[in-house]
């Protein structure tokens, strides 16, 4: 069986190498992530070891914004809600006190930008700001999830 976190620690080793040659790593960077499934759960489980904060996940309905980041228990209450439970992302805000939005989470301030949802998540506008918003570093883990406009704001 191929291992499910192979994509979403695979997009956050590829960050990492991308950081590296600016000389920045994870560590003390503030991430955003789109999705709550495999990819995105690895993505955050990888990036908070390396050390960042990983403030979102999302879903169809909307994402979820925790101030304090998502740890090591938040993220296992998020892979018993999606992965057996099958719930919806805006419980985990219930359990947990924090912000549920409608939406995608790219207007949220943040160092590094991971859609690891779906395709054509992430258009011109919102990665404009993005990059407005301080954002160095965007890894796709996803399938093509930035249009092509948002990839020329990014070039």
């Amino acid at each position: 069986m191929i291992r499910p976190e192979a994509t979403g620690y695979g997009n956050v080793y590829f960050a990492e190498s991308m950081l590296k040659t600016k000389g920045e790593t994870f560590k003390g960077k503030t991430v955003v992530i789109s999705g709550s499934g495999n990819v995105a759960q690895y993505a955050c489980e990888k990036a908070t070891e390396l050390g960042a904060k990983v403030v979102t996940l999302s879903d169809s309905s909307g994402y979820i914004f925790d101030k304090d980041g998502i740890d090591a228990e938040k993220l296992s209450f998020i892979m018993e809600l999606k992965n057996v439970k099958r719930g919806r992302i805006k419980e985990y805000a219930d359990q947990f006190g924090c912000e549920f939005h409608s939406g995608r989470p790219w207007g949220v301030k943040c160092d590094i930008a991971l859609p690891c949802a779906t395709q054509n998540e992430l258009n011109d506008s919102e990665a404009k700001l993005l990059v407005e918003n301080g954002c160095i570093c965007v890894a796709e883990g996803a399938n093509m999830p930035s249009t092509p406009e948002a990839i020329e704001v990014f070039l």
